[in-house]
């Protein structure tokens, strides 16, 4: 995967009920029409955004960035009800069909864990007992809803911890993407590298781009571009060897809803430059077949444009 132009792993995360029944056949089209194949991280369970209001008083800096980001109504109305005022509708089980279209149309659908809600607040605190028993009601509902094992997970809002790395080994995945990074590798706990290598997000995200308060939305495209052009890199000196890919996670709620024109734009001025794309497993069996991936630590930290904190590569944070 060594290109002079970008090569490039589309991730799009699935995280609510209106994503995935809006989101993702929008943006199923835009990728027929471009000619691309992404990763779909959908989530199994049930939606309860509603009772992600808590992040208001727990998360420094939340409100502030659901205010610039305008996602109210990227999101709908109906979402911030769900799990409150309104029941929580399921997610990837609510519509089987959809998940295998996108499969029949070449995509590759992973798990996004079962209640995203839940998984990302709360998940430090919870014991290795709770942590798998969440994975495997989400690995249930995929071969459900597919008729597949599972074979790789994405965190929910890049939450991991040493009990979740270790559930992941012990469901012989093939991989992970809970992370944030420069390059893949495989997490360290209690001084051993464990065997599922982690992709992690090395660009960031359209809603932290869009809260930053110093870049005009006309800037935006340009913005992104000039990201993909660069390497990755960790922010640190010394952390490691530079990656060759980029891994850029999308929404369904931003990217398949309010901010579809600018997404297509986006994909067809890459394709169009010769940038490569690649699904997550690609990239995996890449760095399986090759032995790359050093070992590093996950540890918590912040990242511009995102409130409370994710789960980074070792060295990625600059702060």
């Amino acid at each position: 995967m060594s290109s002079s132009e970008p090569t490039i792993c589309l991730k799009i995360d699935v995280d609510t009920s209106q994503g995935y029944l809006d989101g993702v056949p929008r943006l199923a089209d835009i990728l027929r029409r471009v000619g691309l194949r992404a990763t779909f991280c959908v989530a199994m369970g049930p939606d309860r955004s509603g009772r992600a209001v808590r992040r208001v008083f727990t998360q420094r800096g939340f409100l502030a960035k659901m205010v610039r980001t305008r996602a109210p109504s990227a999101y709908g109305w109906r979402t911030p009800l769900y799990g409150t005022l309104l029941p929580s509708p399921n997610i990837g089980l609510a519509r089987p069909d959809l998940v295998r279209s996108l499969q029949k149309a070449g995509h590759e659908v992973i798990v996004h864990g079962w209640d995203h809600v839940a998984w990302h607040d709360f998940l430090p605190r919870w014991s290795l007992d709770r942590t798998r028993d969440q994975m495997l009601k989400a690995a249930e509902g995929y071969r459900a809803a597919t008729g597949h094992a599972c074979v790789a997970f994405a965190a929910p809002g890049w939450q991991a911890t040493d009990n979740s790395l270790r559930v992941e080994e012990e469901l012989g995945l093939l991989y992970a993407s809970d992370t944030r990074g420069w390059c893949p590798f495989y997490p360290l706990v209690d001084g051993r590298s464990l065997s599922v290598p982690q992709l992690p997000t090395t660009l960031p995200t359209l809603d932290e781009m869009l809260a930053d308060p110093h870049l005009r939305e006309a800037d935006l495209l340009s913005h992104t571009l000039e990201l993909f052009s660069r390497p990755p890199a960790p922010a640190r000196a010394g952390a490691g060897r530079p990656g060759s890919t980029h891994v850029f996670t999308a929404h369904a709620e931003m990217e398949g809803r309010g901010w579809v024109d600018w997404f297509e734009q986006l994909l067809t001025t890459l394709r169009q430059s010769g940038a490569e794309f690649f699904t997550l497993r690609e990239l995996a069996e890449a760095v399986v077949g090759t032995g790359a991936g050093a070992p590093a630590r996950v540890v918590a930290g912040h990242l511009p444009g995102r409130a409370g904190t994710v789960s980074c590569q070792d060295g990625y944070l600059a702060d």
